[in-house]
């Protein structure tokens, strides 16, 4: 009678191979998913520029699309007597990144010219006038795939890139 052990050399190539297959199929999809992350991140903000510019032009209020950095999060602001808070309007909640796609940072002419060491929160003010701040919003993804949304002031409109791209100052 033959004692059967272990696993024949045949036996764990054929499933080395199994798993080899599997990674050579599964991890581009994973990293499809962080890449419909980063779209949708950048789809999502576009529409909330687009939306707080129509807001501020059409209520004739000033509003400001207020960000934190570290939590990945976004909300919409209105200023209310001397004071900007979040109203009961559910487009005003916050929002926050999908998994994997992160703020790098937001920067405005304002950031620009403040002082670094100020720890003010980030935001983009949007005025009743149908002007919006000139900014950009840097996403980034674990893998350091860039998406760049740049304000267009006069429209409401944003421009996306898919790199990092500095703020054009006039």
């Amino acid at each position: 009678m033959k004692r059967n052990d272990g696993f024949t050399l045949l036996e764990i190539l054929v499933v080395m191979l199994i798993i080899g297959a599997f990674f050579f199929v599964a991890v581009p999809k994973f990293q499809d998913l962080t890449e419909v992350n980063l779209k949708s991140a950048s789809r999502n903000l576009t529409a909330t520029i687009k939306y707080v510019y129509n807001e501020a032009a059409f209520k004739k209020n000033i509003h400001r699309l207020a960000f934190d950095i570290e939590a990945g999060e976004y909300w919409v602001e209105t200023l209310q007597g001397n004071e900007y808070g979040i109203s009961n309007d559910s487009s005003h909640k916050r929002h926050r990144l999908p998994n994997g796609v992160y703020f790098k940072d937001v920067v405005t002419e304002r950031s620009l010219e403040r002082n670094p060491l100020e720890d003010e929160k980030e935001y983009i003010l949007f005025l009743p006038t149908g002007f919006v701040e000139p900014a950009v919003i840097h996403i980034v993804t674990d893998n350091e795939r860039f998406y760049t949304l740049a304000t267009k002031p006069y429209t409401g409109g944003t421009k996306v890139y898919d790199e990092y791209v500095e703020l054009l100052r006039r």
